[in-house]
């Protein structure tokens, strides 16, 4: 998933410390083997007080083939220093949902993320790996 905010996102600390609550919308380009598209997603992350944000992302990936896939990205980013710039460092659990037959595996499927955010172009690069249980 690659994601970017369209737009400016809103984060309030009205708490006097780190502590708070953002907003913001963007679109993105999903590609890969069984699932690809374009997506439109909002983002109402919590901020804790040691500056660790906890998304709380909802969107749409509208496939090729006309089907709507919903996804649901929940998890942590943490910011770390790589390279000497700043960048949020995610790990998620991803869920995603379709009414459409061609997608119904994901229904019940659970995923998770790794990515990176770049704080100041307020773009996310997410790779999503599918879990299997073996009991």
């Amino acid at each position: 998933m690659d994601l970017r905010y369209s737009g400016n996102f809103h984060l309030v600390r009205p708490y006097g410390n780190e502590s708070g609550t953002g907003w913001g919308i963007g679109e993105g380009v999903v590609t890969g083997e069984r699932l690809s598209g374009t997506t439109q997603w909002s983002n109402q992350p919590a901020r804790r007080g040691d500056g660790v944000m906890l998304p709380n992302a909802r969107g749409v990936i509208l496939t090729p083939d006309a089907a709507e896939v919903i996804f649901d990205l929940t998890g942590r980013t943490v910011f770390i220093e790589r390279n000497g710039e700043e960048v949020g460092r995610q790990l998620l659990t991803v869920t995603f949902e379709s009414e459409n037959h061609q997608y119904a595996w994901l229904n019940n499927t659970v995923c998770v993320g790794d990515g990176l955010i770049d704080p100041v172009a307020l773009t996310a690069r997410i790779e999503v790996f599918t879990l299997t249980s073996e009991v």
